[in-house]
């Protein structure tokens, strides 16, 4: 694509047009060159060892422990994360704390819903719906370990579907 300047502006006109452009472009594609800065750091701190000192210090107490070197985005209200849709379940749904979302953890916590907020169903399906998307092994029970990683693409894949559940189940979770 050629950008054709009127031959009428003015010279500094002429000049300043292609540089807005470019500067809107570059602008704009900044995140790639903030993941090459992130990957960077990464690599030099699995060089040094900085990254398996923070991982022995973090080891068992995951939710408190912080890793200085990577900034924590905030939760987009209008459309969470699935890791931050999966750490809120667990912490509300979860009862028998085994880190899996039992068929009868899940029954219980859409009984438990006002009737008419029971029409997240109608979006998240029904416990034989959602055990069926989001229990990857079948065990009736959908481990946040391994089925919740395995079923990226059909469990709670949606921005829509992740913010119904949330505004159901725990609509003030801001973990």
């Amino acid at each position: 694509v050629e950008l054709q300047i009127h031959p009428f502006l003015p010279a500094t006109m002429r000049l300043t047009l292609p540089i807005v452009l470019l500067a809107l472009v570059l602008t704009h594609s900044r995140q790639p060159l903030a993941f090459a800065v992130a990957d960077e750091t990464a690599a030099a701190a699995e060089e040094t060892g900085e990254a398996v000192e923070a991982a022995e210090k973090c080891e068992g107490n995951e939710e408190t422990c912080a890793n200085p070197g990577v900034a924590i985005e905030p939760e987009d209200p209008a459309c969470p994360s699935r890791p931050h849709i999966i750490r809120c379940a667990a912490a509300h749904l979860d009862v028998n704390k085994n880190n899996k979302l039992d068929r009868e953890e899940l029954q219980d916590a859409i009984d438990s819903l006002p009737w008419l907020a029971r029409g997240v169903l109608k979006i998240i399906g029904s416990v034989d719906k959602i055990m069926s998307k989001c229990d990857a092994d079948g065990d009736d029970a959908i481990s946040i370990d391994h089925d919740m990683d395995a079923t990226k693409e059909t469990c709670l894949a949606t921005c829509f579907k992740r913010k119904s559940f949330k505004r159901a189940f725990f609509p003030d979770c801001e973990l």
